[in-house]
Parts: structure tokens; sequence; C-alpha cells
């Protein structure tokens, strides 16, 4: 029996937010699979898509075909993907780095089509799914993917001939770490297949069970929950992997590997620091200066445009704290700054707790998830926080809270602009997130450049106003008419 295998995945994306680590993780699949398992790299397709290399659906199919079109009666076909998931109008899709939103039937993957390719008489097929993201949002806002439902879709087929295994339920996300530099599940995932005996069977059972634990403890430390799912329409106990004999160690000098390294270090060593205290008060200073500027020359609707004083981050506003939080999530940046994500799960008590505590078994409790977040200022670091107010007239034009918050990472920082709307009386002290944007803010960057980063957000945000007051109008003509 020969083992086939195909791993796809995308993570940067041109309409999409990226998914961070997706290349990492199906380069470790691949490679735990084919160098320690009963994988062959002549019957394996590894796919890393980008937006500069063009692949379009039809060709991706292609590949997949001619990978698959060598197998024979009584092997098994292995298919991973890593990245966005998208479910519209009855389709499964996988999304690809140039996807276009409402497009999706021409320009994402569609996974019916693929099931056809792998799909073949006699042959047992395996699915790996990694592929609903920490922050699955538009980068132009024109529609949101739909995940969940994805994920929904894939591990409740019923179709006869799957095993399906995906990274979390359906209401989860899957989450990276830049600690380990990889998506928390396919790390646990070979890591597991790594420490194996030579000739153990992997099975996917066994497999989902022992890496369940482990995701769900990392997954919890950043503040998620994720666990890994399972679901099998084939019966009897198959497996997808033999663990081989890991071959001899060619013995070496580490004279190369030293000097390598030597040579990283010095170099990231010899970058200059922009995160001292004058540097980073100096760069942030300049993209207050150019984004109030901005601001003010598309002011469209007559704001009173009020730029307040440098706050720290703990004194960010508390009902900013989770776009900021979620925002370095979905990034994976490592910032100086505390931002945490914390979640409680708890069983909601009931009146059959003591009512009828006999019978309290028979009703079960319902689980809750309890989510908190939380900003605290790095040591020694300067303020570079600030909040620029956009006054309305409180009737068609709303008013507007835009964060600017420079985020000093380990040795670049990362500028985040995320303009909120004040909602309408009586719920005034009520934010909704209108959009974010950022740039990053390099060691080489010249004050020029540095300029450009303060404006890159104002046109986009002054956008998002112009439809908000549009459909304020429209509502207060239509009250008034009535």
């Amino acid at each position: 029996m020969a083992r086939y295998s195909i791993f796809i995945s995308s993570e940067e994306y041109k309409h999409f937010s990226p998914t961070k680590f997706t290349h990492a993780d199906s380069k470790l699949i691949y490679s735990t699979l084919t160098e320690q398992c009963d994988y062959s790299k002549q019957h394996s397709l590894l796919l890393n898509l980008s937006i500069d290399n063009g692949k379009s659906p039809s060709d991706i199919l292609d590949e997949i075909k001619n990978t698959v079109s060598k197998s024979s009666p009584g092997d098994s076909i292995l298919f991973y993907f890593a990245g966005h998931g998208h479910y519209d109008d009855g389709q499964t899709y996988l999304i690809l780095p140039n996807t276009v939103p409402g497009a999706y039937e021409s320009t994402a993957l569609a996974l019916e089509d693929i099931s056809k390719e792998l799909r073949r008489s006699d042959r047992l097929c395996y699915r790996i799914f990694d592929a609903c993201h920490s922050g699955v949002d538009v980068r132009d806002d024109n529609s949101k993917l739909d995940a969940n439902s994805f994920l929904r879709a894939v591990t409740h087929d019923a179709s006869s001939g799957w095993v399906t295994l995906a990274a979390c339920k359906e209401d989860q996300f899957s989450i990276g770490d830049p600690q380990i530099g990889h998506g928390v599940f396919t790390y646990y995932l070979c890591k597991y297949i790594s420490g194996l005996e030579a000739n153990e069977q992997i099975y996917p059972e066994l497999l989902k069970i022992k890496i369940a634990d482990d995701v769900y403890n990392h997954s919890k430390k950043l503040g998620y929950a994720q666990n890994p799912t399972l679901n099998a329409s084939i019966s009897g106990n198959i497996f997808f992997a033999t663990r081989r004999a890991d071959p001899p160690r060619e013995v070496s000098t580490h004279e190369t590997t030293d000097n390598d390294v030597s040579t990283r270090i010095a170099k990231l060593n010899s970058t200059k620091n922009i995160l001292a205290k004058e540097s980073l008060e100096e760069i942030f200073k300049i993209i207050v200066d150019e984004c109030e500027k901005n601001f003010k020359s598309l002011n469209a609707y007559n704001f009173d445009i009020i730029c307040g004083s440098l706050i720290s981050a703990d004194d960010i506003p508390e009902n900013m704290h989770q776009d900021v939080v979620e925002f370095s999530k979905r990034q994976s940046l490592q910032p100086r700054h505390e931002l945490k994500r914390h979640v409680d799960e708890y069983e909601e008590s009931s009146y059959m707790d003591s009512a009828l505590s006999s019978l309290a078994y028979l009703y079960p409790k319902k689980k809750r998830k309890e989510t908190s977040y939380w900003i605290k200022q790095g040591a020694g670091l300067p303020k570079t926080a600030l909040i620029l107010d956009l006054k309305g007239d409180g009737k068609c034009v709303p008013n507007i809270r835009v964060l600017l918050f420079l985020i000093p990472l380990q040795i670049t920082a990362c500028m985040l602009v995320s303009a909120f709307k004040e909602n309408w009386p009586p719920f005034e002290k009520e934010l909704d997130l209108i959009c974010s944007s950022y740039q990053m803010v390099k060691p080489n960057d010249t004050e020029d450049r540095i300029r450009e980063v303060g404006p890159f957000s104002s046109k986009r945000t002054m956008e998002k106003i112009g439809v908000i007051v549009s459909n304020r109008i429209n509502q207060l003509e239509r009250e008034l008419n009535n």
C-alpha cells in the first residue's frame, strides 16, 4: 500500500487578513510524514501559495489530480489545508491568496471539487483542516468569512469514505503562537508523531485524544479555548501513518552552523534601537502630527477634531481593549506591553440543581463562556497612545473616537489606528468598531517613510464614516416622513 498526500497552505491574502504560520505548519507536517513516517516525497504535493505565484483554482485542481491519479486501489490519500475556510450559499471553499470577496465560485477553491478528485474507489481518504483562524475579517470589510459554518460542514460531513480531523470546534479559533512559530494544533500533532517509537501505527482517534490536552492548555495560556475534533465515516480501526525509525544522524562539525548563528546575531544586534524612549516618542509624534493633519484635510463632515494628550497603554479606554488585544493575537505579535485575553468557561446553574437534584442529570447544564481583556503598560516604555476625537453634530454625523497606538514589539513597532463610532441616544456610552488599520515601523525606516505611516488609515476611516452618515440620513428621513 502506498500513501499519497497533498499539503496546501495560504498565509497572505490580497483581500483578507493573514493567517500566520500556515506555511510553516504545512512544511512541518510534510517533513514529519515524509521523513519520519511511511509517506514518500515522490507521492506528495506541497503548495505554499502566495499572492505573487498566481495559482488559480483550476491550476491547483490540476496538480491535485495529477498527484492522486498515480494512486492505486488499496492506497491512501491524505489532504491537509492550513488557511482561511469559508461557507457560502451551500458550498464550502478554501480561500486562496487572490480570492475576491463575493466571487468565491470563481476565485476560491471549492471543497466539493477537491473531494471529487480525492474520492476514488478502494482508497482511504484522510483530511486535516487547520482552517478556522483567529481574525477572519476582510480587509475591505465588504463581507465576512463564515469560518464557523465551514468547520460545521466539514466536521459533520456524513459522506462515506472520509476521516476528517479539524484543529478546533466550529465556535472556536485555530491559534498560532509566535513563541513556537507554528499553529498550536499542527505543532502538537507533529510533536506527538515525532515522539512515537519506530513501527508504531498512528490512529486518527488516538492522535486526537493524545494532542487534545496539549492544544487546549496551550491555547488557554494565550487566552483562547481550542479543542481538536474528529469525524470518521469509515468503520473499523484504521491508521493513517506508521512511524519509521529515525535515520542515523550525520556526524559533522558545528563550525559552519556556529558561524552562521554568530553572523545572524551580530546582524540583529547592529540594528538601530527604535524602542529607546526618545526614539519611540519621536516616531509617535511624527505619526500623530501627520495623522491629525490628514484627518483635517479630509474633514468633509465638519467634525470638530480634538487631539488628546499622550496616554499610556494602561489608560486606553476599557471599551477599546477587545479590539487592541484581538488585533495583537490575530497578527501573532509579541508586544512589550501586556495584551491579555482570558476565557472563563463555566456551567450555568439552574433551578434543577436545588429543587430536583436527583433528576438534575436529565437536564444538561448549559456551558457559558466569559471573555475578559486587559492591557498593561510595559516597564520603562514611553506613552505612545492617544485618542483623536472627531465631534459630530449629534444628529446626522456621529462622534468618532480614533485610537492611535504605537505598539512596541521586540525590535520593531506596530502602528495601530482603530476608529470607533459612539452610538446614538440612548446608547452614547457604547462604541462600535468602524475599522482598524496598521503599519509596521522598522529600524531602517527613514523619516519620510515614518511620515507615510500616519495618514494610511484616514481615507479608509472617512469612507466608512460616509456610509454611516448616509445610512443615518436615510433613517431620519424615513422617520420624518412616516
